[in-house]
């Protein structure tokens, strides 16, 4: 049932708490570097960087769509006017009915995926090493890779929860493209196709 739901409308939902954090921030805590500190540092940094990156990837797919999305709207807007092809609709034939059925539910498709842009842009994911993390005398590289380390591992449920939300929005957008790419089939090319057929079959009948 849960998989009908996601085909017919992807969701996030609740995104499940991270239950191995404390451990996980324990095992940190108690990590022994040896001699190669300066070897795990560099290691913590790339992780470090991996997360953000991750994390400014998911931001700027989230505002590009939000921007796209918007941009849809006058075009929406104009198929709907008086002198655009859903402006003639009468709803006489099963077409119109399904065509505008059709742009119906890509609008809605698209309203969804404003709406995750925006809680995908809305989650926080900001855990870094401050000020206060390098002015204690006890500073020397074991406990900057454990600080940048637990960052690093706070940071993980926010960003996959982020990811999740634009992976939704893709999910969204494509049925609202395929949405919309049949409603206009449906109105403007399936009474060319039907007239034709009607003009061929009269031929050859007549």
């Amino acid at each position: 049932m849960t998989r009908m739901l996601q085909f017919i409308w992807p969701y996030v939902g609740v995104f499940p708490e991270d239950d191995h954090l404390k451990t996980d921030l324990e095992k940190i805590m108690k990590a022994n570097c040896g001699s190669s500190a300066s070897i795990y540092l560099d290691e913590a940094r790339r992780l470090r960087d991996i997360e953000s990156n991750r994390k400014s990837a998911a931001e700027a797919k989230s505002q590009i769509y939000l921007v796209a999305l918007l941009a849809i709207i006058p075009i929406l807007v104009s198929l709907t006017g008086t002198d655009a092809a859903f402006g003639k609709l009468d709803f006489t034939a099963w077409y119109d009915v399904a065509g505008f059925t059709s742009l119906a539910i890509g609008i809605a498709y698209g309203a969804g995926a404003f709406v995750n842009s925006f809680l995908a842009l809305g989650v926080r994911a900001y855990n870094r090493i401050d000020v206060s993390d390098f002015v204690g005398a006890t500073v020397n590289e074991e406990s900057l890779i454990r600080e940048i380390l637990k960052s690093v591992r706070r940071d993980r449920r926010s960003i996959n929860h982020k990811i999740s939300y634009v992976i939704v929005v893709h999910r969204l957008i494509f049925r609202m493209a395929f949405s919309l790419i049949l409603s206009l089939i449906l109105v403007v090319l399936v009474p060319q196709i039907l007239e034709l057929f009607g003009a061929l079959r009269q031929l050859v009948c007549g």
